[in-house]
């Protein structure tokens, strides 16, 4: 027998073994085997052989049907428990869910199971944080609490019940709130819901307790307990008290949101517990439940309960955490309880991460970061999103309404576009959040909260947009019905997020309202503008990731009404996207990302008469730019008629300090972020590949916008990162020289994608190659496959152009987001939310007698005076009051530089 046949009769009795110990049905057995086989022939698996075996049988049983007693229904999955699994192949939860991402992958496994997989991995994020949160909160509740294990009561008769120890009331309130989570089927993964939760479990293991005097297990130091609470003359009320406050007070918890949880959620799961037999006690009031008569039963019951659910749905046994070998059958070096967060955070990927990434682009909104855990982050966003609505009402304000009057904006107006469509948005939002069972009560607080929200953002946009453009009727902008659905899906997504809703992770949000993300991208920015300074960083974090999320992949779908835009104007360079830098302009000293940009112009459709795109026509002579003259082209068809000495003059390249004309439409708006996100991310590729050469740069830009620009279909339901990618690796390969070794390998090009921020194994691991038919499904593959079969066929051409055979102008490299902002901000960088002060680098020294300069741990204290005293008393000639009054005019003699500086400097302050 060869070494091939004995080692394939090693793993097949290996399985045999597996399936047997876990009595897996013979369908589920067999269908196993077969996939393992065929993954192994194909692919080359590393490491222990029966780590895999846990991914191939866990596949296998749960995309299994199995048969009930009840004639016609079915389950899916064979009801194998994974946390047994798991144990019986010697695997912990995290190796076992990077190996199942890694085989669900080879396996070609559909989009469904992938997110389940997903959505599995993040409970037990949540699961893992929660648990680190439960010790340390029970322990401030309850005294005694030791590592020892549970002792197990023996069946015997004649031994006398004992009380319940405060180990056994740990894991009973564990389990409690593990089986009441089980009832929560769209939302147990929601971090703050799951919390609150707990803290309703833990109040309730706390009310029994007291109402049972039990003396020995309440900690006489908490603070939710009455003064005379140790006194034998204690009177116990006719009411189980409730800690729900006082918890919140000390334990990051939302008091309003937790008792609308306990009252409205936890309450009626439990109730049913009573009415089912599941727990024994006074179901009136919820107690009894630790008497010496029940509380064994309560456990054994409460167990039960959870095996059932743990195996019908195929998740882990949160109850490992319980466990003496909690830490190895997870998968953690240190103790889940402990200070340090649990490795299980640290290794997820972007879309379940506690902690996300934050994103390349929009980081110039970000406060600094401060050092909070998951839960203080989750219950910090809320907090504040509720310090923010705390007097708003869902309805308009009336300081809109007067805002509204003083324009000539009617009532009837006010209502038939305004008002009227919000309450059906809202109609819309509550019958999704019904969907997840959330209650009626939960449901009215979460649209009003997102109702009221918009009202504010609404708000504001609307005053901004009539101060930058006063002479605009409102009648105009409040006809736009898509603008204002942007504008509540913004602010649904900002609640959504908050309450960390997973099931309703974005984009749902776009299938809620129907919107599509060309629509929606246009109105994120103005969001963040309205509530930067009110909001949380990781919420403002969250929009700027949805931010490139669209920009990235969303608005590029075959659906996309990007597309038919595009039938009538062609694709801008990104030299004609880009507006001049000018240093009067406020919206430029404040460094947003679409200068100039209002709300009409966003949602304002291109000319009807726009030239047509033209094809690219392969006559570039050596020493012309690649792209010119396509744009000049395109340029002088979009442009009016004009005078021939006009029309010269427009025939001139542009640079990205030019204003075009047209430039300030919605389609234009939309490039330049394009543009901006994609240079930004080809910098940071470069960075990590060590391409530093800015010829080089500039070869890598020019064959990405030609791309963008002349072979459009290339984007069409795929992703930036798949065409920079491939642009990355074509320029390096053709511009490799025995004295310029630049080529790099798609292997070194996918390793360094994975340390971007946000950045998915998913994008390179599935490309579409071919769109497939009515009959044939889509064709995906790799990235190598997607650039052999498609990338080279359109590209090949253009990229021999860099060979050296040719000398060609490069397209200059926009400016990044950062490097604009820096010229367009005098003040430099925000160091602290409470001060206005800024800072920014000292490019060059000082050259002037006039500049007064100061060096911190070196210069005098008499030089900070100096500088003080002349900011705060005379800037450029301008002297104020003693009393802050009036301005007052007086001659100086000072340089203009200087003046001019600290004039904006001024400005820079008051515009803040």
């Amino acid at each position: 027998m060869s070494k091939q046949d004995e080692s394939e009769d090693n793993w097949i009795a290996a399985m045999d073994n597996l399936c047997s110990k876990l009595n897996v049905d013979p369908v589920a057995a067999k269908k196993s085997k077969e996939s393992f086989s065929e993954i192994k022939h194909n692919y080359t698996l590393d490491g222990d052989i029966l780590h895999w075996m846990a991914c191939a049988l866990y596949v296998a049983c749960r995309t299994s049907i199995t048969p009930t007693v009840q004639t016609g229904k079915a389950v899916e999955g064979n009801c194998v428990s994974l946390t047994r699994l798991l144990r019986l192949c010697n695997i912990s939860l995290i190796q076992f869910f990077n190996k199942i991402k890694n085989w669900m992958e080879m396996a070609s496994m559909s989009t469904d199971f992938k997110d389940r997989i997903t959505r599995l991995e993040h409970k037990f994020a949540v699961s893992t944080v929660l648990f680190r949160k439960f010790q340390p909160i029970f322990q401030e509740i309850f005294s005694g609490l030791t590592n020892e294990p549970v002792k197990t009561s023996t069946k015997s008769k004649k031994q006398k019940l004992q009380p319940c120890t405060t180990n056994a009331l740990f894991e009973f309130t564990w389990c409690l709130y593990v089986c009441v989570k089980g009832e929560f089927h769209n939302s147990a993964d929601d971090l703050v819901d799951m919390y609150h939760v707990l803290l309703s479990c833990l109040d309730f293991a706390f009310a029994n307790a007291f109402m049972a005097r039990r003396i020995d297990l309440i900690n006489p130091a908490f603070k939710g307990l009455p003064a005379d609470w140790l006194k034998d003359d204690f009177e116990l009320p006719k009411k189980p008290p409730c800690i729900i406050s006082v918890l919140c007070e000390i334990k990051e918890g939302l008091a309003v949101e937790a008792a609308t949880m306990k009252e409205y959620s936890w309450r009626p799961v439990v109730k049913t517990f009573f009415e089912k037999g599941i727990l024994k006690g006074n179901s009136d009031d919820l107690t009894g439940l630790l008497d010496i008569g029940n509380f064994d039963v309560n456990v054994k019951s409460l167990n039960n309960l959870y095996e059932t659910y743990v195996l019908s749905v195929g998740e882990f046994d949160e109850r490992i955490f319980l466990g003496e070998h909690a830490n190895e059958q997870i998968g953690t070096k240190n103790k889940v309880s402990g200070d340090e967060i649990s490795q299980v955070i640290a290794s997820f990927g972007p879309s379940a991460r506690a902690c996300p990434d934050t994103p390349l682009t929009g980081r110039r909104y970000l406060a600094r970061r401060e050092e909070l855990t998951p839960v203080s982050e989750a219950t910090n966003s809320l907090a504040r999103l509720a310090a923010l609505l705390r007097h708003a009402r869902p309805k308009p304000s009336p300081h809109l309404l007067r805002f509204f009057a003083d324009c000539g904006v009617s009532e009837e107006t006010i209502n038939n576009n305004v008002v009227r469509p919000c309450n059906g948005w809202m109609e819309q939002f509550s019958n999704n959040l019904k969907e997840c069972n959330c209650s009626n009560e939960t449901i009215a607080f979460r649209c009003n909260m997102v109702t009221c929200l918009y009202y504010k953002v609404f708000e504001h946009i609307i005053r901004e947009e009539h101060r930058k453009k006063p002479q605009l009727s409102l009648q105009v902008l409040l006809s736009q019905e898509t603008y204002q659905l942007t504008v509540y899906a913004c602010c649904t997504e900002v609640v959504l997020h908050a309450y960390g809703v997973h099931s309703l992770r974005f984009p749902r949000v776009l299938q809620i309202y129907g919107l599509s993300a060309f629509h929606f991208y246009k109105i994120i920015e103005l969001v963040v503008q309205a509530v930067v300074e009110k909001l949380s960083r990781d919420v403002i974090k969250h929009l700027n990731a949805v931010e490139e999320q669209v920009l990235e992949s969303l608005v590029w779908t075959s659906d996309s009404p990007l597309w038919d835009q595009l039938s009538k104007i062609p694709v801008p360079a990104s030299t004609e996207v880009y507006v001049q830098d000018s240093p009067n302009s406020r919206r430029n000293i404040s460094g947003l990302q679409s200068p100039v940009s209002a709300v009409i112009d966003r949602f304002l459709t291109p000319m009807a008469d726009q030239a047509k795109k033209q094809l690219f026509k392969d006559n570039i002579k050596p020493g012309q730019s690649l792209l010119v003259q396509t744009n000049n082209n395109i340029k002088q068809e979009v442009t009016s008629p004009q005078s021939p000495t006009n029309a010269t003059t427009s025939s001139t390249e542009n640079t990205p300090n030019t204003t075009p004309k047209k430039a300030n439409n919605s389609l234009m708006l939309f490039f330049r972020k394009f543009y901006s996100l994609a240079v930004v991310r080809m910098n940071d590729l470069c960075t990590r590949l060590r391409l530093t050469d800015e010829e080089l740069k500039r070869k890598i830009w020019t064959c990405l916008e030609y791309s963008i620009m002349h072979q459009t279909q290339l984007m069409k339901d795929r992703h930036l990162d798949q065409i920079l990618m491939c642009a990355v690796y074509v320029i390096c390969k053709v511009s490799n020289t025995p004295t310029n070794q630049v080529e790099r390998t798609f292997a070194d090009i996918m390793r360094c994608y994975r340390q971007r921020p946000l950045a998915d194994n998913h994008v390179y691991r599935s490309v579409l190659i071919n769109k497939g038919n009515e009959e044939e499904s889509p064709e995906r593959g790799d990235l190598i496959n997607f650039y052999n079969k498609v990338y080279v066929k359109c590209m090949q051409n253009f990229a021999l152009r860099f060979t050296g055979r040719h000398e060609c102008s490069l397209s200059p490299l926009p400016a990044g987001r950062a490097a604009r902002a820096g010229r367009w901000s005098p003040g430099g960088q925000r160091v602290s939310e409470r001060h206005q002060l800024y800072v920014k680098p000292l490019t060059t020294p000082p050259h002037h007698h006039h500049h007064l300069t100061y060096r911190f741990s070196r210069s005098p204290a008499k030089d900070l005076h100096a500088i003080n005293t002349m900011v705060s008393c005379e800037v450029g000639g301008v002297k104020r009051s003693a009393e802050g009054g009036d301005v007052v005019k007086r001659a100086r003699y000072a340089a203009p530089g200087v003046a001019r500086k600290l004039q904006g400097l001024v400005s820079d302050r008051q515009a803040v």
